[in-house]
C-alpha cells in the first residue's frame, strides 16, 4: 500500500484565528506535490500558505499505549505553574 497525502490550505489571519483546508485529500506523493506546486505558483495572497502532510502521521488504528504514570507530586507542580 503505498502512502497517501493531504494538501493542506493555511490562511493567516491578522484580527481572528487562522483557517486551516483541506484542499485534496488521500492522493499519492506525485499527485500531492503536483498540486503544492500548482497552488504555489498560482497563489498571490501572502497569507496563505499550502502544505504536504504524510496521512500516516494524522491517524493510527493502533491504539495510544500509556508508558509512564503520573504522579501526583508532578501534577500539582505543574498546576502551580499556571
Amino acid at each position: 500500500m503505498s502512502k497517501k497525502y493531504l494538501v493542506i490550505e493555511h490562511h493567516k489571519f491578522t484580527s481572528f484565528s487562522d483557517d486551516w483546508t483541506i484542499k485534496f485529500a488521500n492522493v499519492d506523493e506525485n499527485t500531492a506535490f503536483e498540486k503544492l506546486v500548482a497552488l504555489r505558483t498560482l497563489n498571490d495572497n501572502e497569507n496563505k500558505v499550502y502544505y504536504i502532510v504524510d496521512m500516516e502521521y494524522l491517524w493510527s488504528k493502533e491504539p495510544l499505549v500509556l508508558t509512564d504514570e503520573v504522579n501526583p507530586v508532578q501534577e500539582t507542580e505543574q498546576q502551580e505553574l499556571f
